[in-house]
C-alpha cells in the first residue's frame, strides 16, 4: 500500500507560526525583570512591529491542528480506535510538555519565584488542569487543544452517529455565533452592561468550550474534509466551500477583537494569517510537487517542524528570564536578543531529541504486546 507523501508545507508553517510567536512575546519582555511591558520600557525596541503578532502563529496552528487531527481521526472507528486516537495524541503532546514543564520551573526558580508555587502550576501544566495558573504562559493553548482532542474522540468512538465533518459544523458555527455576539458588543456604543457582557464572554472558560478559538480548528477540519479524495461520499464542494469561508472570515474576527495590540499591528496580524492560511491551501494542492522537489532538504524540514512544538513549548518563561539575566551582565539589546534566542532554540532542540527518546520508547513498549500476540497466533 502506497503511503501518501509528507506534507511538508504544515512543516514549513509550524516553524514559522512558532517563530512568529517567539517574536511576538521576545518583543514584550522587560529589561529589568522577568515579566512582560509594552512602548519604551520593551527590552527590544526594534522587535516593536512583532508585537502582538504571535495571534496569527497560534491561529495558524490551531488551523493545522484541525486539519492534521480530521486525518488522524479519520482512520477507523470505534472505542478501540477512540483509545488508539487518545493514546497518539498523549504520546506526541505530553512528553515534550512535561520536560519543557521542568525547564520552566527551573527558570522561573532561579528568578526566586516561590517553589513551592511554582510546583503546583507544573502540576496543573502536566495534566492540563482547565484552571490555572501554569508554569509557562502558553499552556493554556495546549489545555485548548486537550478540548478538541476530547470532541473528537467522542467522535471517533460515535464515529457513525456523529462525523468529522458533523462536529466541524458544530464547532465551527457555535463558535462563529460566539464571535458574532462579541464583535456586536464590540462594535456597540460604549456601556457599562456592553463592557460588563464582553468581560464575562472573554473568560478563559469560553476557550475552554472551543467558542474563541472553535473557526480555527474547524477551518483546519472542513479544510481536510474537502481536500480528501479516497474517503468516500462527501459533502458538496460548495458547502464545504462556504463552510471554510465562513470560519476563516471568523477566524480573522477573532483576530480583530481580541488582539492585544490595536492599530495597524490588527491589520499586519490578520494579513500575516491570510497569507499562511493560503499557503496551506496553495500546498495541499502541490504537495507532491513539493515533495519531489525538496529533495535531500527533506529531512531538515521534518526536522524543523518537529522541533517548532519545543520552540513553542520554551520561548517563553526560559526566554523572559535569560533576557533578564544577560542584561544584568551589560550587554546590549541586540546581543540580549542573539544570545538568548540562539539558548531558547538550543534547549528546545535538546527537549525535542528527548521528547523524541521517550515516545520511541513508549511506542515500542506498546507495540511489543501486540507483535508477541501476533507471533502466539501464528503458531
Amino acid at each position: 500500500m502506497d503511503r501518501k507523501p509528507h506534507d511538508f508545507t504544515l512543516d514549513f508553517l509550524r516553524i514559522l507560526s512558532a517563530i512568529l510567536v517567539l517574536l511576538s512575546h521576545f518583543a514584550t519582555y522587560a529589561a529589568t525583570s522577568a515579566s512582560v511591558t509594552s512602548g519604551k520600557d520593551a527590552a527590544f525596541g526594534f522587535l516593536s512591529a512583532f508585537a502582538g503578532l504571535g495571534a496569527a502563529g497560534v491561529a495558524t496552528l490551531f488551523v493545522i491542528s484541525g486539519f492534521a487531527i480530521a486525518m488522524s481521526a479519520s482512520r477507523g472507528g470505534g472505542v478501540s480506535a477512540a483509545l488508539r486516537f487518545a493514546r497518539i495524541r498523549a504520546t506526541r503532546i505530553l512528553p515534550a510538555l512535561w520536560v519543557s514543564a521542568i525547564v520552566s520551573l527551573g527558570a522561573r526558580a532561579f528568578y526566586g519565584e516561590d517553589f513551592r508555587a511554582l510546583v503546583m502550576d507544573v502540576a496543573r501544566s502536566a495534566v492540563l488542569s482547565p484552571k490555572g495558573p501554569y508554569v509557562d504562559g502558553v499552556v493554556w493553548s495546549l489545555v485548548v487543544q486537550a478540548v478538541f482532542y476530547l470532541l473528537v474522540a467522542v467522535c471517533v468512538m460515535s464515529k457513525f452517529r456523529l462525523s468529522i465533518y458533523d462536529l466541524a459544523r458544530l464547532i465551527g458555527l457555535s463558535s462563529s455565533a460566539y464571535l458574532l455576539v462579541l464583535s456586536g458588543l464590540h462594535l456597540a456604543p460604549s456601556s457599562a452592561g456592553a463592557e460588563d457582557a464582553i468581560a464575562v464572554l472573554s473568560r478563559f472558560p469560553f476557550k475552554l468550550l472551543l467558542l474563541q478559538h472553535g473557526v480555527f480548528f474547524a477551518s483546519g477540519m472542513v479544510f481536510f474534509v474537502a481536500s480528501n479524495q479516497d474517503r468516500g461520499p462527501r459533502p458538496s464542494y460548495m458547502t464545504m466551500t462556504i463552510l471554510f469561508a465562513t470560519f476563516s472570515t471568523m477566524g480573522v474576527v477573532e483576530i480583530l477583537i481580541n488582539l492585544d495590540s490595536p492599530g495597524e499591528h490588527t491589520y499586519i496580524a490578520v494579513s500575516i494569517y491570510i497569507f499562511l492560511l493560503s499557503t496551506m491551501i496553495l500546498g495541499k494542492l502541490r504537495d507532491q510537487t513539493i515533495g519531489k522537489r525538496i529533495g535531500m532538504c527533506g529531512d531538515i524540514v521534518r526536522y524543523m517542524g518537529r522541533v517548532s512544538y519545543a520552540i513553542y513549548l520554551n520561548h517563553y518563561a526560559l526566554g523572559m528570564v535569560m533576557v533578564w539575566v544577560l542584561f544584568r551582565r551589560g550587554l546590549s539589546a541586540q546581543a540580549v536578543f542573539v544570545v538568548s534566542v540562539t539558548l531558547v532554540l538550543i534547549v528546545s532542540a535538546g527537549v525535542s531529541w528527548l521528547d523524541r527518546k521517550i515516545q520511541n520508547a513508549i511506542t515500542g513498549r506498546v507495540a511489543r504486546p501486540a507483535s508477541g500476540a501476533a507471533k502466539l497466533a501464528a503458531m
